[in-house]
């Protein structure tokens, strides 16, 4: 997943997991790792929280690199991989069930970089030294806008946009036709798998812009299959009504229609 110059990927036996818009499918009992590459021309820093409980300290990714964090970080010399397995019922009834059960949250954020600063000159000019101004409207107050469920205020002149304070602030409404749905099947969680001797080391913290957050959705089960096989970006993807094989990148069947991406 790609999002403002910063990339996150899931990867299973060095292999990039292919996403579905924000779910991807491993077997469970898979130790897997996460990668993070940094397009960008300066530093970032990213943290990765995974099943709401945090995986990570503050990495930091130096411009035009990338680093595949296989284990949690709670030393820097040696800890335990990423293993992704079921949770069945005998865990809900021990650990319980948390609502980030298989969200991979990764938090990232851009080095803040300050411009030289420049020299404006500035002249005031008074409209009574031209006598052919006139002003073009009487002045107008500002409506505000606001609605309960958003943070959205908004202001302009009335004359300007020649509509009532009603239908501005109705044109602004958030416009919201999303419907969430509740994933009962191939949940997962992540556990200490096998010990890593992945090493990090401790830097320097540097200022940053506002973070962004990019989240992965673990599952090992769809459609009422278990999965068996890492779902990876080079893997023909095989149509379940007619068999026919078709690229990675395909999303419908070529011979009958079929969508490839079954949820």
């Amino acid at each position: 997943m790609h999002k403002k110059n910063f990339v996150a990927a899931i990867k299973v036996g060095g292999k990039v997991l292919r996403e579905s818009s924000d779910r991807v499918e491993l077997p469970f009992g898979s130790e897997y790792s996460i990668l993070l590459k940094n397009l960008d021309s300066v530093r970032m820093q990213a943290q990765i929280s995974i099943d709401g409980q945090e995986a990570t300290g503050w990495l930091v990714l130096n411009p035009n690199s990338s680093i595949d964090v296989e284990r949690f970080v709670k030393d820097l010399n040696r800890g335990n991989r990423f293993k992704f397995i079921e949770r069945t019922e005998q865990i809900e009834n021990h650990r319980g069930v948390k609502a980030e059960d298989g969200l991979v949250r990764i938090e990232f954020k851009r080095e803040r970089v300050y411009e030289v600063p420049k020299v404006v000159e500035h002249h005031t000019y008074h409209h009574y030294d031209y006598p052919w101004y006139r002003p073009r409207f009487p002045y107008n107050p500002w409506i505000t806008c606001s609605n309960s469920n958003t943070t959205l205020v908004r202001s302009m002149p009335v004359k300007l946009t020649g509509m009532q304070n009603t239908e501005f602030c109705s044109n602004l409404a958030p416009q919201n036709n999303m419907t969430s749905s509740t994933i009962t099947n191939g949940v997962g969680i992540t556990v200490p798998g096998s010990q890593s001797q992945q090493k990090f080391i401790s830097v320097s913290g540097f200022e940053t812009e506002p973070s962004q957050v990019i989240t992965l959705h673990l599952v090992g089960r769809t459609a009422q299959a278990v999965v068996e096989v890492p779902k990876t970006v080079d893997l023909r993807t095989t149509c379940q009504t007619c068999g026919k094989k078709s690229k990675a990148t395909s999303k419908f069947c070529s011979r009958c229609g079929t969508s490839l991406e079954i949820i």
